[in-house]
């Protein structure tokens, strides 16, 4: 969804895969929209990243749950376009807009890595204007391009696209086939070879073929695909993606050959999650860009128009698919960031599962000798005014079971500079706090020689932190233009609940109804609940109650709808699982 027809990339050699052996196996997960329970609403006007230049800003109301026309008892999610414009739907300027439509994706609640993907979609009459996709994102901490994307489907494109490719998979060569009759897929990834003057991001994709050798979009003439359900498949293993549309039962694939992964396109052997939206205008189709209507022509799409998915399903590929509920496994006891000697129930290795970054060459190495072990973190500024730097890691991860502990560090650094220390989550909220010049808080000294400094997570967390998707699980920020030389050690969250994490249904312990209303009932078989704990889906704590028994009722009729996460401590241990909420 984020591919620009301006992409300038490097030719993507695309080999055969042996696909005679190969076979679809069982289904692993299925999403037939009789809820949105693993789906999230995207809403505002940061939805148009990467230069796409689309015209509409998101609204929650425009994605429903609704019946499908002549198939009885089958639901789908709609999402529609309007042209409507009114107080705050404006773009990221605060500029008027003058369209809203849709978007879902399952980021922290369903992802996906390897199988058949397979989506039934009915896209609307798009004329001029609609650009309808179902795609997948990579859930790594990169940027994009570097997490990946996987476009199953997307229609609108421009005629010079459409042109180019129309002598194969249905076209007459005739260059008169309309965003109606044509359907294509992609795959974009970081290419250093890719790196040029109008592609600085280093976007790879397989659909640029500006020679026509490969990328086959799907053309039909006589009954265009709109107004109908059409199936999308995406084949995905370790080795290889294949993308092919199904009509009328007769499946056409959408390159000469699957795409071969390799180790420059790594990415997609990494967790992806779901993303749907139809989106309006834009550099992908022949209208306008976002502040630029000499761009393109205006929009033509009769509005409101409905995209309408049916369902997405994963199956086993060649033996491999795999599926991952909510947010990941949360963390517990003692987490290192960057430590050395300090035991630890798990850590983050730096160049295998986590980077240290410097933002815009503010630092560069210094020479301050390690706190403890082999490595150090030490730096010296640039003179740019600020400074700042971070860890992060390459996937989210969780660490809600930190909520009531600590985040430790040794720093050494001159007693004049004012810093603040920080955490950034997966949706790109920050919060920090502050260490003044020339003073003494969360228990740092600083006398020229190594401090230890315990911030208190709930401190530091703010009130949008989401401690189950951190990106940055440690960041130094500086702002005031101060020179100096410092160094960095013994980064670690500590005492995180030391968990044993089971679903309740497996135990000793039970939970019902789930999904639940307002009433449900905790109940253990030989164990005594000493409390009950409910985090709301960003870590916030909604809900405790203190409890001696072996059965208790909760009433969370004051808590909204949404999934909640219970943390039940009893006699032997704390539990955890998740309730929904209807």
């Amino acid at each position: 969804m984020n591919t620009l027809k301006h992409i300038s990339v490097i030719v993507i050699v695309v080999l055969f895969s042996n696909y005679s052996h190969s076979q679809i196996g069982n289904v692993i997960w299925e999403e037939n929209f009789n809820t949105l329970d693993n789906w999230t609403k995207v809403t505002g006007n940061g939805a148009w990243g990467w230069g796409n230049g689309e015209l509409e800003f998101y609204k929650e109301e425009n994605v429903i749950i609704d019946a499908i026309p002549g198939e009885p008892g089958n639901n789908g999610v709609r999402i529609t376009a309007k042209q409507e414009s009114g107080p705050g739907i404006t773009d990221q300027w605060g500029n008027a807009l003058q369209y809203t439509s849709g978007k879902i994706e399952s980021k922290s609640k369903v992802s996906v890595k390897y199988g058949v993907i397979e989506a039934r979609v009915k896209i609307p009459n798009l004329n001029l204007g609609g650009w309808p996709a179902v795609w997948l994102l990579g859930t790594s901490n990169h940027p994009w391009p570097n997490k990946g994307e996987i476009d199953m489907m997307e229609m609108g494109h421009d005629q010079a696209f459409r042109d180019l490719h129309d002598t194969h998979n249905g076209g007459n060569g005739l260059n008169n086939s309309t965003v109606n009759q044509v359907v294509g897929a992609n795959a974009i990834f970081y290419s250093e070879d890719a790196i040029a003057p109008g592609n600085l991001s280093g976007a790879a994709s397989t659909a640029w073929d500006p020679e026509d050798l490969y990328c086959r979009p799907y053309y039909n003439h006589d009954v265009p695909l709109t107004d109908r359900f059409i199936v999308y498949r995406t084949y995905w293993d370790e080795n290889s993606l294949r993308f092919t549309v199904i009509d009328e039962g007769v499946e056409h694939d959408l390159y000469t050959e699957p795409f071969t992964i390799s180790s420059e396109s790594d990415a997609f052997r990494k967790p992806f999650y779901l993303i749907a939206n139809l989106a309006i205008g834009g550099a992908f189709t022949d209208a306008y860009n976002l502040g630029d209507p000499g761009s393109g022509a205006a929009v033509s799409m009769a509005l409101p128009a409905d995209m309408v998915i049916d369902y997405i399903k994963v199956m086993e590929w060649n033996g491999q698919g795999e599926i991952h509920m909510g947010p990941p496994v949360e963390k517990n006891g003692v987490f290192g960031i960057y430590t050395d000697e300090t035991p630890t129930q798990d850590a983050l290795v730096l160049g295998e599962d986590a980077e240290v970054y410097v933002w815009e060459s503010t630092l560069s190495d210094g020479t301050i000798a390690p706190y403890e072990g082999a490595n150090g973190i030490s730096w010296t500024t640039t003179g740019k005014g600020w400074f700042g730097a971070g860890i992060m890691s390459e996937q989210p991860v969780n660490l809600l079971n930190f909520g009531a502990g600590n985040l430790k560090f040794k720093i050494k650094i001159p007693a004049h500079v004012s810093f603040k220390i920080g955490i950034i989550d997966a949706w790109g909220n920050e919060n920090y706090v502050s260490f003044p010049a020339n003073q003494t808080v969360y228990g740092l000294t600083r006398d020229g020689q190594w401090g230890q400094a315990t911030i208190p997570v709930v401190d530091i967390r703010g009130q949008f932190i989401d401690l189950r998707m951190l990106n940055y699980e440690f960041v130094i920020l500086e702002e005031s233009g101060a020179s100096a030389e410092f160094a960095l050690d013994d980064i670690y969250w500590e005492d995180g609940l030391a968990l044993g994490i089971h679903d309740f249904q497996t135990t000793d312990i039970s939970i019902f109804p789930n999904p639940t209303h307002d009433v449900w009932t905790i109940k253990t078989k030989k164990e005594t609940i000493q409390s009950i704990q409910v985090y709301d889906i960003l870590g916030q704590q909604v809900l405790v109650l203190s409890k001696t028994s072996h059965e208790v009722n909760v009433d969370s009729s004051g808590l909204k709808t949404g999934v909640y996460f219970i943390h039940v401590k009893t006699d032997k241990g704390v539990q955890i699982s998740k309730l929904i909420k209807n």
